[in-house]
């Protein structure tokens, strides 16, 4: 998947987006059904990786069409709907699960999650009829394909200092957050406390994320969103330092305190996706668009594949601890860094000369 989300991106760029949206959420339909009927667990992984490619597919088809079918003064609030409904969904999807696993087999999940897809293919063709297709750039057009995707890194050194600088904002983020976060469920059991601390802990977080993308929609929808990416990382570093000195100097009463500093967690890093995302949309070159996301969001993966094992790692070298108190000073560090960038841009913006 790392080395094949810049290629795929590179396609969608190259061709119809409308066909490669189509495509993505057919395979999609497929890949679902066939985990539904796999006779054996190699099938069945083989499913799973399958899936991965359909979403390689779909989703920066999607990212190129809001860029089209959404004007530039309501992606905050586009984006904002999102997050609710994304996060809202982590919060009932399960229980919904859980509910029907009292009455239909796994086998059967696997259908009615493939039947959901195809009943939005009445929506994707709507969104297709509204799509106006673009035509490539000509040159770029007439390049092999293995030329076009070595231009990659002249492409990144040419985005704006701002999309760069985000993206290494977002890669030291989701480092931070691979490093703890998937230790969190064992390290809770560690503590001592019951699994329904882990579902208080998931909510909150997920509330925390709401309570953003509210915010970003009815308040903060005349903010730039240069400003409300660097005040996220504050919120989300924040968040870390309050859990890592939480558990090094193992406050009392601490496991009452975990659902807020995670509600803080959560809507800080809501805050950065959003953000992240309006900026993407606003200054990434709309001609490269897939291959930039797609390109970013392999190496987010990568971080995130990664952070577990620094985590174990870690825990091992220096007890429980470890994993959060590294992921707090990263994401300091991270928070520094943009607030020190916003402050030079802004004062460097004053003082230049008008014409």
């Amino acid at each position: 998947m790392l080395l094949l989300g810049p290629i795929v991106g590179t396609l969608i760029d190259r061709y119809d987006v409308r066909k490669t949206l189509v495509f993505g959420a057919l395979l999609r339909t497929l890949s679902t059904v066939a985990l539904a009927v796999s006779p054996d667990l190699q099938s069945f992984l083989f499913f799973v990786i399958f899936k991965g490619v359909s979403n390689l597919f779909y989703f920066p088809s999607i990212t190129i069409m809001v860029r089209q079918l959404i004007l530039a003064e309501e992606r905050k609030s586009f984006f904002s709907h999102v997050s609710v409904f994304d996060q809202s969904s982590k919060i009932f999807a399960p229980l919904l699960a859980g509910v029907l696993t009292a009455v239909l087999s796994p086998k059967d999940l696997f259908f009615l999650s493939a039947a959901a897809v195809l009943l939005t293919f009445p929506l994707l063709r709507s969104i297709c009829l509204a799509f106006r297709t673009q035509m490539a750039d000509t040159s770029t057009k007439a390049l092999p394909l293995y030329r076009d995707i070595t231009r990659g890194l002249s492409i990144f050194n040419a985005l704006p200092f701002q999309l760069r600088i985000g993206f290494f904002y977002s890669l030291l983020t989701s480092l931070a957050l691979g490093i703890y976060d998937p230790h969190l469920a064992s390290f809770l059991a560690y503590e001592g406390l019951p699994p329904v601390n882990f579902s208080v802990i998931v909510s909150a977080t997920a509330g925390g994320a709401i309570g953003a993308a509210l915010l970003m929609k009815f308040k903060w929808s005349n903010i730039d969103e240069i400003l409300l990416r660097s005040s996220a990382l504050v919120v989300f570093s924040a968040a870390l330092i309050l859990t890592a000195a939480l558990v090094f100097f193992q406050v009392p009463g601490r496991a009452h305190l975990y659902p807020l500093v995670w509600f803080l967690n959560g809507f800080g890093y809501e805050t950065l996706i959003i953000s992240s995302n309006i900026i993407l949309q606003q200054l990434c070159p709309p001609d490269n668009i897939g291959r930039v996301s797609m390109s970013f969001r392999s190496l987010q993966i990568l971080c995130v594949i990664m952070g577990p094992s620094l985590g174990t790692v870690l825990i091992i070298a220096g007890g429980r601890p470890a994993p959060f108190v590294v992921a707090a000073c990263m994401a300091f560090l991270t928070a520094s860094v943009s607030i020190a960038v916003y402050l030079y841009v802004y004062r460097k913006q004053a003082h230049a000369p008008v014409s």
